[in-house]
């Protein structure tokens, strides 16, 4: 169910991605991330790309690490040369779908375009920066690195 009260309808959509990382599926988007049934097709699938294309960017060299160790593709790793991939999977997808919907939140306040709008988007407790912090944590978890980093100058 929507913000509005409107059932969302959920979109059975694959996102390819570079044969390395996994496929995005839209669906599994929605309904984890509890979006409402007013954002479109179009733009749920062009914010998944973009937070995609970013997050594969950051990865970069932890991909590269993997593939010269042998790894073919995240979700086929072999156990004995990565440990875990089932849970670097589900952390690649949660960096993904975290930054996407930090790019989302400030247009749903634009799309109900109501008074309220404005002190909607201050005040809400999913705010973006929120859920960009859940991505960075899960790229900063598959890059192998902590919260923080402290570093002597």
């Amino acid at each position: 169910m929507s913000f509005s009260g409107k059932p969302t309808t959920l979109v059975e959509l694959a996102i390819e991605n570079d044969g390395f990382w996994p496929k995005l599926d839209v669906a599994e988007f929605q309904k984890g991330y509890r979006l409402p049934a007013e954002y479109l097709v179009e733009l749920l699938t062009a914010e998944l790309t973009t937070a995609m294309t970013e997050v594969n960017s950051d990865l970069a060299k932890c991909k590269a690490r993997w593939q010269s160790a042998g790894v073919i593709t995240l979700e086929s790793a072999d156990p004995t040369v990565l440990r875990e991939s089932t849970f670097h999977v589900a952390t690649y997808k949660r960096a993904v779908y975290c930054r996407a919907k930090a790019s989302l939140l400030p247009q749903f306040v634009s799309i109900i375009r109501r008074d309220s709008a404005e002190n909607l988007g201050k005040e809400l407790p999913d705010r973006p920066e929120t859920f960009l912090a859940f991505s960075q944590q899960a790229v900063r978890s598959l890059q192998g690195r902590g919260r923080m980093t402290a570093a002597l100058l």
